[in-house]
């Protein structure tokens, strides 16, 4: 009876425990599954092609998708650096209705209501970059009047004073 109970004790214990990973590989598994039946459903209606023949479309769909991707950026990288002037302007409409928006309907009658808001906005861009230049003529003017202070002391000192 002891040898029976032990055995059984050690059959439950031999199981592997199904745990996290084994729970996400199967959901890869399913998911892989699922997208690939999508992928040969939608070959099947759009292009009238038999799955035998669904990894090689695939495959050609791929490779003129990738060369795609290739000439666009090709393209973009080689635009002009500068907008033309009709595009600045559509983007400066664009910025003065964005900005307006924020300020709320009420603000659209004031006098200079988008040229204020332009103001606060170029002054919240400049403010950080004016106090790390002052910060920095600070540091500068420090070290000046250090070695201006250090060079009176030496003279004081070389003249007997």
């Amino acid at each position: 009876m002891d040898a029976t109970a032990a055995s059984g004790a050690r059959q439950a214990t031999a199981e592997p425990k199904f745990g996290a990973g084994h729970l996400f590989l199967a959901d890869s598994r399913m998911a892989l599954a699922l997208l690939n039946y999508a992928r040969y459903r939608t070959l099947e209606r759009w292009f009238g092609v038999p799955r035998e023949h669904a990894n090689i479309v695939t495959l050609v769909l791929a490779l003129g998708a990738a060369d795609a991707a290739y000439e666009t950026a090709r393209v973009i990288t080689r635009a002009p650096l500068l907008p033309s002037a009709a595009d600045t302007a559509i983007g400066a409409i664009g910025l003065r209705d964005a900005a307006l928006a924020v300020a709320g309907p009420a603000d659209r009658s004031g006098p200079l209501v988008g040229s204020l808001l332009a103001f606060a906005v170029a002054g919240g861009l400049v403010l950080p970059v004016l106090r790390r230049v002052t910060g920095r003529l600070r540091a500068a003017e420090h070290r000046v009047r250090e070695q201006r202070i250090g060079r009176y002391r030496a003279a004081t000192r070389s003249a007997g004073g």
